[in-house]
């Protein structure tokens, strides 16, 4: 293991070195969901809830009760090691998986496409179940350009996020830290 001066700052005052403690990986989660816009939060939040979470409702309501979710999960104080890893690496690989389509010039060019299908069924048939879908697709189409730039935008801080401190590496060194904290904590009660 590294030494703990190249994994966490001391700051000194007087005699005695202070330690101050890492942010948790939920912590860090967190705070870089809060960096992204309200639009790109509620996105994040509505995965959340369906892969993470496991919620089945309707998509369109609720963002701000789901966002608010999504926040008191990944802040919730306590939490053993083992519990804060797993629900680091639950929400890693599920919004990997949910973003991709969104990280990838292949995944924009679908979803494009499933528009325009939309659109034209629409035209073809105006009473068809996916014609009510019609006014959503024309918003998306014209919205794409924009949703695209600020997913490009949140896939460069996520890749910058979870390359650095959701690794399994800093996965470890955190739980050896927080452990070896705990047992410091402990030994000063005694």
């Amino acid at each position: 293991m590294p030494p703990l001066e190249n994994v966490v700052s001391f700051h000194r005052t007087a005699a005695a070195p202070v330690v101050n403690s890492p942010a948790t990986p939920l912590q860090l989660i967190r705070d870089w969901f809060e960096k992204q816009d309200e639009e790109m939060r509620r996105e994040i939040a509505g995965m959340a809830m369906l892969l993470v979470l496991e919620f089945r409702g309707p998509p369109e309501n609720g963002s701000r009760e789901r966002c608010g979710y999504l926040r008191r999960w990944l802040s919730q104080a306590g939490l053993p090691n083992h519990t804060v890893i797993g629900r680091a690496l639950t929400f890693r690989t599920c919004f990997e998986y949910f973003a991709e389509s969104r990280f990838t010039e292949s995944g924009w060019t679908r979803s494009e496409r499933a528009a325009f299908k939309i659109l034209e069924d629409a035209k073809r048939d105006p009473n068809s179940e996916t014609a009510h879908l019609a006014p959503i697709a024309k918003k998306m189409l014209d919205a794409l350009p924009a949703r695209k730039s600020r997913w490009i935008e949140v896939r460069k801080s996520w890749k910058q996020l979870a390359g650095t401190s959701l690794t399994p590496r800093a996965l470890r060194i955190w739980s050896a830290l927080h452990m070896e904290r705990g047992r410091r904590d402990s030994s000063r009660e005694v």
